[in-house]
Order: C-alpha cells, then structure tokens, then sequence
C-alpha cells in the first residue's frame, strides 16, 4: 500500500476519533446542564407552590467493604402527614442525580426529624425542605466529575483536529513521495 493512501486513512480516522470525542463530550455536557437546570425548576417549583408539613426521614445506607469502605446514603424516604391528614410514605426522588439527605438526631427507629415539602396536586412528590435551600450550583456541584470529563472529552477533540490538521502529510523517511524505498548509490 502506498504511503500516501496509509497516511490520508490515518488522518480519516484520527479526524472521525476527534469528531466522535468532540461530539460524546458535548452530549454529556448537555446532559448534564438540561439535569441541572431540570432539577433548578423543581426546586423553584416547590418554593413557590409547596405545601411544608412536620414529617420525618429515613435514611438508607449503602456500604462497602474492603479498602477505604464506608458507608454512603443511597435513599431517603419520607414520612408525612398531607393537608387532608392522609399518612404518605414516599420516596425522595433525586434532582440532578443528586439526593439531599436530611440530617439531626436519628430517632430510635431510625428517622430524622425533619420538614417536608410536597406538592398539593401529588403528595407522593415530596422533598425534605432542606433541599429549598441548594439553586443550581449546589446541584452542579453534585455533577462536577461527569461535567468535567464532558468538558474534557469536547475541549479534547477540536484540539486534537487542530493539532493534526495543521500538519502536512510527510513522506516517512528514507520512502519517496509514492512511498518506494529511496536508496543512495555511491560511487
């Protein structure tokens, strides 16, 4: 195969890697921020219209063991009483992927003492109110290690297109311009 022809293939597929990186890096960037602002509505929602009751949270763990283990929060549900005085039971649903885990003295059947906040139209859509407190920082800061590698991954592909682009395609040495092998007669 000439050299020429190997050279323009490889430039096709580190254009097509650079443009595939670039393209996966904003996907997760989008991702991430339409998570994040998704999660900023709900909140603003729920300030503006929620319903706050005394209530009281559970928490589950998720540990690990092993090296560095530890024991992580991996679900809150909450306990609350709605305005008709319906006992609900519900799940604390992630905002931005992001779970805001009440915190106090943990009673002796393990619940937190906390304030719910729920919207009227569905009390089964409930928050610890702790949560009205986080705007879209907080909860981009929760995402910062996806956000970053999207970044990375869309900052890397127009690089490496630029980087690569700007290079004329060099025979390799010792190869003349149809790729043969050059030698050198000597007298």
């Amino acid at each position: 195969m000439p050299n020429n022809t190997r050279t323009t293939r490889t430039r096709w597929i580190r254009t097509v890697a650079a443009v595939v990186t670039a393209l996966l890096g904003a996907g997760i960037v989008v991702a991430d921020v339409a998570e994040v602002v998704q999660g900023a509505g709900r909140i603003s929602e729920l300030r503006a219209h929620g319903r706050r009751v005394p209530g009281e949270a559970f928490v589950e763990q998720s540990c690990s063991t092993g090296r560095g283990g530890g024991c992580s929060a991996s679900g809150v549900s909450l306990s609350f009483h709605d305005a008709h005085g319906l006992e609900q039971f519900t799940e604390e649903p992630r905002l931005a992927q992001a779970l805001y885990v009440p915190s106090g003295p943990v009673e002796a059947d393990g619940s937190v003492r906390t304030t719910v906040v729920y919207d009227p139209a569905d009390p089964q859509d409930a928050q610890a109110a702790g949560v009205l407190h986080w705007g879209a920082l907080d909860l981009l800061r929760h995402r910062m290690l996806p956000l970053t590698i999207g970044l990375v991954l869309a900052v890397v592909g127009p690089a490496a297109l630029a980087v690569d682009g700007g290079r004329p395609a060099l025979p390799r040495a010792g190869h003349g311009s149809n790729g043969a092998r050059v030698t050198r007669r000597t007298a």
